[in-house]
């Protein structure tokens, strides 16, 4: 299935539901969000775009984008849990899952889910740039281009790029102009998760080097996370042996500053 034909299966999808009342899309500021929304306000009309800042761990620049991209496309609701704090949680707790049906998954009950519900309020659909290409844990999930009385945040998920590749989606970005996230350039992602739990070395040493204040706050939850051993290990051990030669060989504290 070429480019041109995952398109008119989105649209085909997006069109069952065009005249629903209540219709929602759920934008993170990230490129699989944003072709999921472009796609979406061609043949929708009076739908609202949710953005969700995870309290703590998004980054300013991930904000104003978010804000600037939602404005340009419609009505952008912006939402937050406005009583925790992520890195203050990860010292608490430790490191949380990262698989979406683990019930640690706690960074995505607290600062996703909770804000959510309460707007939602569990009625209408939602659309989403979640695709079984994202990466192989959500392959695990069985998704399916439209789930219906999911346990996730709307009774109708719609999932257009169920069908698209990561190099289907830059394709598209660049077929349409549309403008991508700047922190793509400096972080190699949108910026709503800073520290993310699955987020790979590469990513973690552009975090360090470009986002020092997360970095540092980090790295003051790791060490008490390492004093009470709470949160998943196997998590832990990753981000411990990243914290043992980065934040401990002194030869890179000009690098990290």
């Amino acid at each position: 299935m070429n480019l041109q034909s995952k398109v008119r299966f989105a649209v085909e999808i997006l069109e069952k539901f065009k005249n629903w009342n209540h219709k929602y899309v759920f934008f993170s500021g990230g490129k699989d969000s944003l072709v999921a929304l472009d796609l979406a306000a061609k043949f929708w009309k009076d739908f609202e775009i949710i953005y969700v800042e995870v309290t703590g761990n998004t980054h300013p620049k991930c904000n104003k984008y978010a804000r600037k991209i939602g404005n340009e496309y419609g009505n952008f609701v912006h939402l937050k849990n406005e009583e925790e704090d992520f890195f203050e949680r990860l010292g608490d707790w430790g490191y949380p899952s990262i698989i979406w049906i683990h019930s640690n998954r706690w960074c995505l009950k607290h600062f996703k889910n909770r804000p959510i519900h309460s707007y939602v309020r569990y009625r209408g659909v939602g659309v989403s740039g979640i695709s079984p290409y994202n990466s192989s844990r959500r392959k695990m999930l069985k998704l399916q281009p439209i789930m219906l009385n999911t346990s996730y945040w709307v009774p109708v998920s719609i999932l257009p790029l169920y069908h698209f590749t990561e190099k289907d989606v830059w394709s598209y970005i660049r077929h349409n102009g549309l403008e991508i996230n700047p922190l793509y350039g400096k972080i190699g992602a949108s910026g709503n998760c800073v520290i993310c739990p699955g987020m790979s070395k590469c990513k973690f040493i552009r975090v360090a080097r470009h986002c020092k204040e997360f970095f540092h706050r980090w790295r003051k939850a790791h060490e008490k996370i390492k004093h009470s051993m709470v949160g998943i290990r196997e998590i832990f051990r990753r981000f411990d042996e990243w914290y043992e030669f980065y934040c401990k060989n002194k030869s890179l504290d000009e690098f990290f500053g």
